[in-house]
Protein backbone atom coordinates (compact mmCIF):
# COMPACT_ATOMS: atom_id res chain seq x y z
CA UNK A 1 0.00 0.00 0.00
CA UNK A 2 1.22 3.23 -0.94
CA UNK A 3 0.97 4.64 3.02
CA UNK A 4 4.28 2.02 3.69
CA UNK A 5 6.33 3.16 0.89
CA UNK A 6 9.68 4.61 2.23
CA UNK A 7 9.72 8.21 1.12
CA UNK A 8 13.26 9.57 0.35
CA UNK A 9 14.80 13.16 0.31
CA UNK A 10 15.46 12.83 -3.47
CA UNK A 11 13.50 13.30 -7.05
CA UNK A 12 13.46 11.09 -9.44
CA UNK A 13 13.68 12.14 -13.26
CA UNK A 14 11.93 9.57 -15.79
CA UNK A 15 13.46 10.30 -19.38
CA UNK A 16 11.11 9.36 -22.53
CA UNK A 17 11.98 7.38 -25.55
CA UNK A 18 8.99 5.50 -26.54
CA UNK A 19 9.73 1.64 -26.42
CA UNK A 20 12.86 2.23 -24.66
CA UNK A 21 11.13 2.69 -21.80
CA UNK A 22 10.52 -0.69 -21.11
CA UNK A 23 14.05 -0.50 -19.32
CA UNK A 24 12.55 2.30 -17.02
CA UNK A 25 10.05 0.26 -16.26
CA UNK A 26 12.22 -2.90 -15.21
CA UNK A 27 13.68 0.09 -12.73
CA UNK A 28 10.62 0.86 -11.46
CA UNK A 29 8.98 -2.46 -10.77
CA UNK A 30 12.00 -3.23 -8.31
CA UNK A 31 11.80 0.24 -6.33
CA UNK A 32 7.81 -0.63 -5.93
CA UNK A 33 9.05 -4.23 -4.54
CA UNK A 34 11.14 -2.30 -2.60
CA UNK A 35 8.61 -0.10 -1.33
CA UNK A 36 10.72 3.14 -2.72
CA UNK A 37 9.24 6.65 -3.25
CA UNK A 38 10.29 9.59 -3.82
CA UNK A 39 9.60 13.54 -2.74
CA UNK A 40 9.29 14.54 -6.24
CA UNK A 41 9.10 12.02 -9.70
CA UNK A 42 9.49 13.99 -12.80
CA UNK A 43 8.28 12.53 -16.19
CA UNK A 44 9.33 13.04 -19.82
CA UNK A 45 6.97 11.71 -22.47
CA UNK A 46 7.13 7.81 -22.09
CA UNK A 47 8.79 8.30 -19.28
CA UNK A 48 5.49 9.93 -17.18
CA UNK A 49 3.95 7.28 -18.49
CA UNK A 50 5.52 5.08 -16.74
CA UNK A 51 5.90 7.29 -14.08
CA UNK A 52 2.76 7.47 -13.69
CA UNK A 53 2.09 3.63 -12.74
CA UNK A 54 4.89 4.31 -10.41
CA UNK A 55 3.44 6.76 -8.25
CA UNK A 56 -0.13 4.82 -8.35
CA UNK A 57 2.06 2.17 -6.48
CA UNK A 58 0.46 -0.41 -9.27
CA UNK A 59 3.10 -3.49 -9.32
CA UNK A 60 3.30 -5.44 -12.23
CA UNK A 61 1.21 -2.72 -14.80
CA UNK A 62 4.11 -1.26 -16.59
CA UNK A 63 4.95 -4.91 -17.90
CA UNK A 64 1.90 -5.06 -19.26
CA UNK A 65 1.35 -1.81 -20.80
CA UNK A 66 4.61 -1.23 -22.05
CA UNK A 67 5.98 -4.95 -22.85
CA UNK A 68 3.03 -6.77 -23.79
CA UNK A 69 0.38 -4.65 -25.51
CA UNK A 70 2.46 -2.91 -27.86
CA UNK A 71 2.52 -6.49 -29.42
CA UNK A 72 -1.06 -5.72 -30.37
CA UNK A 73 -2.10 -4.46 -33.48
CA UNK A 74 -4.06 -1.49 -31.67
CA UNK A 75 -1.23 -0.14 -29.74
CA UNK A 76 1.03 1.31 -32.96
CA UNK A 77 1.27 1.75 -36.51
CA UNK A 78 1.21 3.90 -40.00
CA UNK A 79 -2.57 2.78 -40.07
CA UNK A 80 -3.11 4.48 -37.38
CA UNK A 81 -1.14 7.61 -38.26
CA UNK A 82 -3.52 7.57 -41.80
CA UNK A 83 -7.12 6.94 -39.91
CA UNK A 84 -6.61 8.67 -36.68
CA UNK A 85 -3.41 11.47 -37.05
CA UNK A 86 -1.23 9.43 -34.45
CA UNK A 87 1.48 6.85 -34.87
CA UNK A 88 0.89 5.63 -31.23
CA UNK A 89 -3.25 4.83 -31.29
CA UNK A 90 -4.02 7.35 -28.58
CA UNK A 91 -7.78 5.91 -27.78
CA UNK A 92 -6.50 2.75 -27.22
CA UNK A 93 -3.64 3.67 -25.25
CA UNK A 94 -4.69 6.42 -23.19
CA UNK A 95 -8.57 5.34 -22.56
CA UNK A 96 -9.25 1.71 -23.47
CA UNK A 97 -6.04 0.28 -21.92
CA UNK A 98 -6.04 3.03 -18.43
CA UNK A 99 -10.25 2.65 -17.99
CA UNK A 100 -10.68 -0.77 -19.21
CA UNK A 101 -7.98 -3.55 -20.21
CA UNK A 102 -5.63 -2.06 -17.54
CA UNK A 103 -7.42 0.20 -14.93
CA UNK A 104 -5.76 2.93 -13.53
CA UNK A 105 -5.56 3.61 -10.19
CA UNK A 106 -6.44 7.51 -10.59
CA UNK A 107 -7.26 7.98 -6.69
CA UNK A 108 -3.85 6.25 -5.20
CA UNK A 109 -2.12 7.95 -7.37
CA UNK A 110 -3.05 11.33 -6.18
CA UNK A 111 -3.34 10.53 -3.05
CA UNK A 112 0.43 9.58 -3.06
CA UNK A 113 2.34 12.68 -1.27
CA UNK A 114 5.19 12.59 -3.46
CA UNK A 115 5.17 15.03 -6.74
CA UNK A 116 4.47 14.28 -10.02
CA UNK A 117 5.73 16.65 -12.54
CA UNK A 118 4.74 16.44 -16.46
CA UNK A 119 6.94 17.95 -18.99
CA UNK A 120 5.26 19.29 -21.96
CA UNK A 121 6.47 21.45 -24.92
CA UNK A 122 4.19 24.43 -26.21
CA UNK A 123 3.88 24.95 -29.84
CA UNK A 124 3.54 28.46 -29.78
CA UNK A 125 7.23 29.39 -27.69
CA UNK A 126 8.63 26.09 -28.27
CA UNK A 127 9.37 26.39 -24.22
CA UNK A 128 8.93 23.22 -21.87
CA UNK A 129 6.11 23.64 -19.24
CA UNK A 130 6.13 21.79 -16.00
CA UNK A 131 2.51 20.90 -15.40
CA UNK A 132 2.68 20.06 -11.64
CA UNK A 133 0.65 17.44 -9.95
CA UNK A 134 -2.56 19.97 -8.57
CA UNK A 135 -2.49 21.15 -12.43
CA UNK A 136 -2.91 17.47 -13.89
CA UNK A 137 -5.41 16.46 -10.99
CA UNK A 138 -7.69 19.50 -13.26
CA UNK A 139 -7.19 18.77 -16.52
CA UNK A 140 -6.73 14.61 -15.97
CA UNK A 141 -4.15 12.45 -16.03
CA UNK A 142 -4.40 11.11 -19.45
CA UNK A 143 -4.38 14.57 -21.27
CA UNK A 144 -1.00 14.83 -19.26
CA UNK A 145 0.15 12.35 -20.21
CA UNK A 146 -1.35 11.95 -24.39
CA UNK A 147 0.07 16.23 -24.05
CA UNK A 148 3.97 14.19 -23.18
CA UNK A 149 3.53 11.69 -25.54
CA UNK A 150 2.52 13.58 -28.66
CA UNK A 151 5.60 13.27 -30.93
CA UNK A 152 5.83 16.05 -33.68
CA UNK A 153 5.30 14.65 -37.23
CA UNK A 154 3.49 11.36 -36.18
CA UNK A 155 0.94 12.52 -33.39
CA UNK A 156 -0.98 15.69 -33.77
CA UNK A 157 -0.51 18.76 -30.87
CA UNK A 158 -2.88 18.46 -28.01
CA UNK A 159 -4.94 21.34 -26.29
CA UNK A 160 -4.73 22.60 -22.35
CA UNK A 161 -6.43 25.65 -21.36
CA UNK A 162 -6.60 26.84 -25.04
CA UNK A 163 -2.64 26.39 -26.14
CA UNK A 164 -1.26 23.65 -28.10
CA UNK A 165 1.32 20.85 -26.97
CA UNK A 166 3.66 18.56 -27.93
CA UNK A 167 6.26 16.34 -26.31
CA UNK A 168 8.02 17.10 -23.31
CA UNK A 169 11.06 15.88 -24.69
CA UNK A 170 11.08 18.75 -27.86
CA UNK A 171 12.13 21.33 -25.41
CA UNK A 172 13.70 18.81 -22.43
CA UNK A 173 14.52 15.41 -22.55
CA UNK A 174 16.52 15.64 -19.32
CA UNK A 175 15.43 18.59 -16.89
CA UNK A 176 17.80 17.26 -14.66
CA UNK A 177 18.48 21.86 -13.71
CA UNK A 178 14.91 21.51 -13.13
CA UNK A 179 15.38 18.83 -10.88
CA UNK A 180 18.04 20.29 -8.70
CA UNK A 181 16.53 23.60 -8.39
CA UNK A 182 13.78 21.32 -6.23
CA UNK A 183 15.93 18.83 -4.88
CA UNK A 184 19.60 18.23 -3.39
CA UNK A 185 20.00 15.04 -5.36
CA UNK A 186 18.41 13.38 -8.22
CA UNK A 187 18.01 9.80 -9.69
CA UNK A 188 18.23 10.50 -13.27
CA UNK A 189 16.90 7.09 -15.49
CA UNK A 190 18.04 7.18 -18.92
CA UNK A 191 17.06 5.63 -21.85
CA UNK A 192 20.41 5.93 -24.14
CA UNK A 193 23.53 4.03 -22.68
CA UNK A 194 26.18 6.02 -21.19
CA UNK A 195 28.52 7.87 -24.26
CA UNK A 196 25.30 8.72 -26.61
CA UNK A 197 25.01 12.17 -28.25
CA UNK A 198 22.08 12.91 -29.96
CA UNK A 199 23.00 13.62 -33.91
CA UNK A 200 21.59 16.48 -35.78
CA UNK A 201 18.04 15.99 -37.45
CA UNK A 202 18.47 14.81 -41.13
CA UNK A 203 15.90 15.61 -43.93
CA UNK A 204 14.43 18.34 -42.42
CA UNK A 205 12.85 19.80 -45.45
CA UNK A 206 9.06 18.60 -44.31
CA UNK A 207 9.85 19.56 -40.67
CA UNK A 208 10.21 23.62 -41.99
CA UNK A 209 7.40 22.93 -44.11
CA UNK A 210 5.22 21.16 -41.17
CA UNK A 211 6.33 23.78 -38.85
CA UNK A 212 6.89 27.28 -40.72
CA UNK A 213 4.23 28.94 -38.82
CA UNK A 214 5.58 28.00 -35.15
CA UNK A 215 9.52 29.39 -35.81
CA UNK A 216 10.19 28.97 -31.84
CA UNK A 217 8.90 25.42 -31.99
CA UNK A 218 10.37 24.80 -34.84
CA UNK A 219 14.25 26.28 -33.54
CA UNK A 220 13.58 23.60 -30.61
CA UNK A 221 13.08 21.07 -33.04
CA UNK A 222 16.35 22.03 -34.79
CA UNK A 223 18.41 22.20 -31.62
CA UNK A 224 17.04 19.27 -30.15
CA UNK A 225 20.56 17.73 -30.29
CA UNK A 226 22.27 20.55 -28.90
CA UNK A 227 20.75 20.77 -26.11
CA UNK A 228 20.56 17.33 -25.46
CA UNK A 229 23.81 16.87 -25.41
CA UNK A 230 24.11 19.91 -23.08
CA UNK A 231 21.90 18.01 -21.05
CA UNK A 232 23.91 14.66 -20.79
CA UNK A 233 27.50 16.75 -20.53
CA UNK A 234 25.90 18.70 -17.16
CA UNK A 235 24.39 15.14 -15.76
CA UNK A 236 28.17 13.83 -16.25
CA UNK A 237 29.64 16.73 -14.49
CA UNK A 238 26.99 16.57 -11.76
CA UNK A 239 27.37 12.51 -10.89
CA UNK A 240 30.82 13.32 -10.52
CA UNK A 241 29.85 16.04 -7.75
CA UNK A 242 27.58 13.52 -5.96
CA UNK A 243 24.53 15.08 -6.64
CA UNK A 244 22.94 12.86 -10.00
CA UNK A 245 22.87 9.21 -9.36
CA UNK A 246 22.68 7.51 -13.30
CA UNK A 247 20.98 4.56 -14.34
CA UNK A 248 21.11 3.59 -17.94
CA UNK A 249 21.22 0.80 -20.23
CA UNK A 250 23.54 -0.84 -21.75
CA UNK A 251 23.46 -0.64 -25.04
CA UNK A 252 23.46 -4.42 -26.21
CA UNK A 253 19.93 -4.42 -25.45
CA UNK A 254 18.95 -1.29 -27.29
CA UNK A 255 15.84 -1.00 -28.78
CA UNK A 256 13.40 1.34 -31.37
CA UNK A 257 10.84 4.12 -30.44
CA UNK A 258 8.41 1.97 -31.53
CA UNK A 259 9.84 -1.44 -31.16
CA UNK A 260 7.61 -4.65 -32.31
CA UNK A 261 9.90 -7.10 -30.87
CA UNK A 262 7.84 -8.68 -28.13
CA UNK A 263 11.26 -10.95 -27.00
CA UNK A 264 13.87 -7.21 -27.10
CA UNK A 265 11.27 -5.42 -25.09
CA UNK A 266 10.79 -8.07 -22.57
CA UNK A 267 14.82 -8.35 -21.97
CA UNK A 268 15.16 -4.71 -21.93
CA UNK A 269 12.68 -4.31 -19.02
CA UNK A 270 14.26 -7.68 -16.76
CA UNK A 271 17.75 -5.75 -17.78
CA UNK A 272 16.58 -2.74 -16.19
CA UNK A 273 15.09 -4.81 -13.20
CA UNK A 274 18.22 -6.50 -12.65
CA UNK A 275 20.67 -3.94 -13.23
CA UNK A 276 19.03 -1.51 -10.40
CA UNK A 277 19.02 -4.30 -8.19
CA UNK A 278 22.60 -5.01 -8.12
CA UNK A 279 23.38 -1.00 -7.44
CA UNK A 280 20.61 -0.61 -5.30
CA UNK A 281 22.79 -0.51 -2.26
CA UNK A 282 24.76 2.17 -3.67
CA UNK A 283 21.63 3.80 -4.81
CA UNK A 284 20.73 3.86 -0.90
CA UNK A 285 23.64 5.37 0.14
CA UNK A 286 23.77 7.71 -2.62
CA UNK A 287 19.98 8.99 -1.32
CA UNK A 288 21.00 9.07 2.98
Amino acid sequence: MLKERTMTNGCLLLEGGGMRSVFTSGVLEYFLEKNLNFDRIIGVSAGACAGASFISGQKGRNWKVNVEFPSDKRFMGFYHLITKGSYFNIPFIFREIPEKLVPFDNKAAFENTAEFDVVITSLTTGKSVFLAKNEIATIGMNTALIATSSIPMISRPVPINGRLFYDGGVSDSIPVEYALSKHAKVVVVLTRPRGYRKGKLKNTGLIKLAFRKHPEFLKAMLNRNVEYNRSLDFCDKMEKEGRLFLIAPSAEYAVGRTERNFKKRADLYYYGYNLISEQFETLKDFLK
